[in-house]
């Protein structure tokens, strides 16, 4: 029997495998498609919740005042960037203040009717760098500029930061924690149904061994199999995520939308999901028959 013989005749087998074993190879597929899509939507949640703590992070975190006559703007921008940690400088004149604060008072302006000179300092907006969003980082940041000639005052919502801190240090860790579990459980689930699924055909399996079959034969149907229950897993769980994003955005109040926001494009998820699931489909299929046939 030649090559191409061999090969139609293992494709040939593997199809009919799928078909007398349909319930099994279903409840295979979707098995993986439920495992997948839960951990899909845990890491969706986490990547959105994760960002926009991070997003909480990234409001102005320091202003530092500028005493009057101080040197030039753009020489107090690029000192302040000369500060390790520091991301980014938005320089605020006293004109621009002064606008900020009449249109914040806007329905109040006779606060200001008695006063005729501008009584508002200059000042810098100042945000750190993801690695110095810790009161550490920012309190070293702050001392820097304190020590700066042209500086009249700092201020910085220290309280703020600890908070953001904390919450983004409680997020990772429980993420990590739940992260792990979830995989374990997902893996152990999905090797374990796929494992049934391959006993269930024992006698299959011994009889080929029996008339001579070699390991990469009996395994190659196994192999094709594999992939096909993945891809169908990986439709599942595509269809199991695009159905509770759609039932839950119905539902949760709008300044909770972005927990169910898509972190990626729509298809680069469609084909990290499909690839995900004929890997682990694959993986599943040829560990049960690797550990199997060492029997």
């Amino acid at each position: 029997m030649g090559a191409s013989s061999n090969l139609l005749y293992i494709f040939t087998d593997a199809l009919r495998s799928l078909r007398e074993n349909m319930v099994t190879t279903a409840l295979t597929a979707v098995t993986l498609g439920v495992s997948l899509s839960i951990f899909s939507i845990f890491l969706f949640v986490f990547i959105n919740l994760n960002a926009a703590i991070n997003s909480w992070g990234d409001r102005t975190q320091i202003v530092a005042y500028i005493k009057d006559g101080s040197e030039a703007p753009d020489r107090i921008r690029q000192a302040v960037l000369g500060i390790p940690g520091v991301k980014s400088v938005e320089f605020v004149s006293k004109e621009k203040a002064l606008k900020e604060l009449k249109d914040e008072l806007k329905g109040h302006e006779a606060i200001l009717a008695g006063v005729d000179a501008n009584p508002l300092p200059a000042s810098v907006e100042i945000k750190v760098g993801d690695l110095y969003k810790n009161p550490g980082a920012v309190t070293a940041v702050v001392d820097r500029l304190r020590r700066m000639d042209w500086v009249e005052d700092v201020q910085f919502n220290r309280q703020w930061i600890e908070k953001v801190s904390a919450l983004l240090g409680f997020v990772e860790l429980a993420a990590v924690f739940m992260g792990v579990f979830l995989a374990a459980a997902t893996v152990f689930i999905i090797s374990n149904t796929i494992r049934l699924a391959v006993y269930a055909r024992k006698e299959e399996i011994e009889i080929m061994r029996l008339v001579g079959a070699s390991n990469r034969f009996i395994k190659i149907p196994f192999f094709i199999e594999g992939v096909v229950q993945g891809l169908i897993g990986g439709l599942v769980a595509l269809l199991i995520i695009g159905a509770g994003r759609y039932l839950v955005a119905a539902k949760i109040p709008p300044y909770f939308s972005f927990v169910v926001e898509a972190p990626l494009p729509v298809p680069v998820i469609i084909v990290i999901l499909i690839v995900s699931g004929v890997t682990m489909g694959v993986a599943g299929s040829l560990i049960s028959m690797a550990k199997f046939l060492r029997v």
